[in-house]
């Protein structure tokens, strides 16, 4: 399994069976997620950083909400994950928690997990689900109600293998090193050079939790 970080919160995963693309983004942001090929596409918000689907080649099949599904060898699972604002866009009232979708991800003896635009775990039925989570797609920063200690928060929680972090600071403002730092800080684990992708398969994981981190597509 290949997994590569194509800016916020998108990320592209390739099994034997087919290609994921999670929360394709526009780039309004400053990143390029280029053109990427997919046979399924998932979206946790509708936000135009979270549901570029125009911006993938193929025909995908989309999906952008709870539920379970089966598709092509791979097990998906949608779970309800608020999402707290302030600022309401695209016609959501201010103040009231937006739908946010958090994906679980099982292939090749693997289990993923894509927080979408959150980083809590979906309520007690989410957080039995993703009990044995291996590999943690998780935002740390890029919403009010995202940042590096709840972030870590979730990290602790969830125990998983390794920890990918997504949705830090792009080219066009902050600085991804003090996001990043603080992160790691929070969580108390190190990380490598970044990788242009991480190629992983179940008895590859290790014993010892850790932080991979990959390298982001720039406009």
């Amino acid at each position: 399994m290949d997994i590569n970080w194509h800016g916020n919160a998108c990320v592209r995963i390739r099994t034997r069976q087919a290609a994921l693309v999670m929360d394709p983004t526009d780039k309004s942001d400053g990143f390029d997620m280029g053109r990427p090929s997919a046979d399924i596409v998932t979206v946790s918000r509708h936000h135009p950083q979270h549901d570029y689907i125009a911006g993938v080649r193929g025909e995908p099949i989309v999906i952008d909400g709870p539920g379970e599904y089966e598709i092509r060898g791979l097990q998906l699972y949608g779970l309800a994950s608020p999402l707290s604002r302030t600022e309401g866009e695209h016609g959501e009232q201010a103040g009231l928690p937006e739908r946010n979708t958090a994906f679980l991800v099982e292939a090749e003896g693997l289990h993923i997990a894509h927080l979408g635009g959150g980083c809590a775990v979906p309520g007690a039925d989410g957080a039995e689900l993703l009990s044995n989570v291996d590999i943690l797609v998780v935002a740390i920063d890029g919403d009010e109600a995202v940042d590096p200690e709840a972030a870590a928060r979730t990290v602790r929680n969830l125990e998983p293998k390794i920890v990918i972090p997504v949705s830090y600071p792009g080219p066009n403002g902050g600085e991804p090193a003090g996001v990043l730092a603080a992160f790691l800080a929070a969580t108390g684990l190190t990380a490598g050079e970044p990788l242009p992708k991480l190629t992983i398969q179940a008895r590859g994981l290790g014993e010892e939790q850790r932080v991979v981190l990959l390298e982001a597509r720039r406009a």
